[in-house]
């Protein structure tokens, strides 16, 4: 499932790719992708002609504006979505929403379970505020992030998985944040000290910068240093060798190593 590493690997991509570009045709394969109601025939005729003209991110959002101040396209990448870009004309096989530029090329927003959704927004700031998303995890300092912590109860991966808590943090790389930084994925946040939250907030920004300098690729993590390339391999504890073990905490697979990891009392 796609998480702010990849937000920013496709925030770049479609900057790289697409921006200052007209848009001759839109298509939309499947209308179910497009969000809040909005019509194939409205996308096209929002959009054609017009060119992209900037970029932002928000924990798992990207957009990019297409109007003068207001107008944003706003893309949320559900279970398996990601953006592609198309040189030659052949599309990818689930590329459900494309936009097609004057010039040649194509921008594919490809989504195979059907989860993602395209929309058009006013601005960035405004949707953030209406869907009531959490700080950036990436751009939050400490106190930031700590904040939303003071008033909450339940686990500490099932706040770190809430977006009205902190925006962008996913199953995985929530699970590796806990193991760098020893916390049991059940300990709730009242178990947790000052000190420990903000080690833990160290340990966010640590595993998402060097999960966006792989290219949002877990398996390209360093396996001497993180459990995310074990839990594709081996399965195993790469500072203990101890089996790493799962558990379902707050309705989701947690990956955590005994041997760090001590299962609160």
């Amino acid at each position: 499932m796609p998480e702010l590493p990849d937000a920013v690997v496709y925030r770049r991509r479609l900057a790289d790719a697409a921006l200052h570009r007209e848009i001759a045709s839109t298509e939309v394969v499947d209308p179910l992708i497009l969000g809040d109601g909005l019509e194939p025939y409205r996308f096209e005729e929002m959009l054609r002609g017009r060119a992209l003209a900037d970029t932002h991110r928000h924990g798992k959002h990207v957009f990019a504006r297409y109007g003068d101040e207001t107008g944003w396209l706003a893309l949320h990448f559900g279970m398996t979505g990601r953006v592609q870009v198309v040189v030659d004309g052949t599309m990818p096989e689930y590329a459900y929403v494309q936009l097609h530029f004057d010039e040649g090329g194509a921008l594919a927003f490809e989504c195979p379970r059907k989860f993602a959704r395209v929309r058009l927004i006013d601005t960035p700031g405004a949707f953030v505020e209406a869907k009531a998303l959490g700080p950036d995890a990436r751009r939050a300092d400490v106190e930031t992030f700590l904040e939303p912590f003071a008033s909450r109860r339940g686990t500490i991966k099932g706040r770190l998985l809430d977006q009205k808590v902190i925006a962008g943090l996913g199953n995985i790389y929530a699970d590796e944040a806990l193991y760098q930084e020893g916390i049991h994925p059940r300990t709730t946040v009242p178990e947790l000290s000052e000190d420990d939250l903000r080690g833990l907030y160290d340990a966010v920004q640590r595993v998402l910068d060097a999960a966006i300098a792989a290219d949002a690729d877990p398996t390209a993590l360093d396996p001497a240093h993180f459990m995310l390339p074990h839990r594709y391999d081996d399965e195993r504890c790469p500072k203990t060798g101890a089996p790493l073990e799962t558990e379902t905490v707050s309705g989701r697979t947690a990956y955590y190593s005994p041997a760090r990891q001590l299962h609160p009392e």
